[in-house]
């Protein structure tokens, strides 16, 4: 039983003065200086996000943030996650919008190369992240790859390992986070699929896969390397609260998001996918939307979406996994995880007064 209905509550909240006051409190948040740097530097890249969004990630990341980590590393774990998001960020531009997937695969080889990679054995490769001896360095290398782009998210990820390498648990936790960032690379794919065929996706199916986009459980890797105490005994119960938050960040980042996708041809959202499973849309035509002759085509499928109020639907789907968080964190007896469980309504309330600026 859905427990009240706190997505309608913050969707009432968020008018158009608290709506500002959210937005004004992101544009006015500063980046720690490491953070500053590396997007200034994504910022020289054609189509690079907005500076707004980086600010967003950054404010939100202590409401994404586990009771566990020690008090000391707080800041840390907010830059890191930040981080992280930026990498993720730059696969998914080259993947979604420029369709660049030589060098896409060039820069998912840091993650994929295996455990060595992931413990901070990063040395063994020279620029570009290609092996010094013969063999590997034949498997890394990509002549049509972007070289600007495979050296910037090669610094983008050994800064962040570096950092996470500090961390008090980072050996317990490492081959896990490298599996979990395995896991958004493969979201990413399931989204190219979903735009380039529309009529191959199933809302179950996009569910499954492209909510790791969130990196809802890298982000507790990081959270668990970031505390003294050993918490391997809990970590399904720390996943299984984590799982509903993941699709909720999903659900909210879709519902944020998907009139801009749309407009630039990607189909990829649930709100689209939905409108197209009832025929609100058809799939054929959306692949080719994004184009200025389909302005016209593009706001009437917008104004036919929002008339059949599939939003609505998805903040009802939002509430129910809001009731599988709350049921899971109370089968957590070692510590409060409500705070955690709170902070889903605040990151649900920033997604709402986001629209049109990320």
């Amino acid at each position: 039983m859905t427990l009240g209905d706190p997505a309608k509550s913050v969707a009432e909240s968020v008018d158009g003065d608290r709506a500002s006051a959210l937005l004004d409190s992101v544009r006015n948040h500063e980046l720690p200086p490491v953070l500053h740097d590396l997007v200034s530097e994504y910022q020289s890249f054609e189509g690079a996000r907005p500076w707004f969004i980086w600010r967003w990630v950054h404010h939100l990341a202590p409401k994404n943030t586990m009771p566990v980590v020690d008090g000391d590393h707080r800041e840390a774990v907010a830059t890191n996650k930040t981080m992280l998001v930026l990498f993720i960020t730059i696969l998914d531009d080259l993947a979604e919008k420029q369709r660049d997937y030589r060098t896409f695969d060039a820069i998912t080889r840091f993650v994929r190369l295996g455990a060595d990679d992931c413990l901070g054995r990063t040395d063994r490769y020279s620029d570009g992240g290609v092996h010094e001896n013969g063999s590997d360095s034949d498997r890394l290398r990509d002549a049509t790859a972007d070289d600007a782009y495979v050296a910037f998210a090669r610094s983008v990820w050994e800064t962040l390992l570096e950092r996470l390498r500090r961390s008090p648990s980072f050996e317990r936790y490492a081959p896990l986070f490298r599996f979990d960032v395995g896991q958004i690379v493969t979201a990413i794919e399931y989204s190219t699929l979903a735009i380039d065929r529309p009529d191959l996706v199933t809302p179950s199916d996009l569910r499954r896969y492209e909510a790791h986009n969130m990196g809802m459980y890298s982000y507790l890797d990081i959270d668990l390397m970031y505390t003294r105490a050993d918490h391997t005994d809990e970590l399904s119960e720390f996943r299984a609260v984590v799982d509903p938050a993941q699709r909720m960040a999903r659900i909210g980042n879709w519902l944020s998001t998907w009139e801009r996708e749309l407009r630039e041809g990607d189909v990829s959202s649930a709100v689209v996918v939905s409108a197209r499973e009832r025929g609100l849309v058809d799939a054929e035509p959306l692949s080719h939307l994004g184009d200025i002759a389909d302005d016209d085509r593009v706001e009437a499928a917008i104004d036919r979406i929002r008339a059949a109020d599939v939003e609505t639907e998805l903040l009802e789907e939002w509430n129910e996994e809001y009731d599988r968080l709350v049921a899971a964190a109370d089968r957590v007896d070692s510590i409060d995880l409500t705070p955690f469980a709170e902070g889903t309504k605040d990151v649900l309330r920033y997604h709402l007064a986001s629209r049109g600026f990320k």
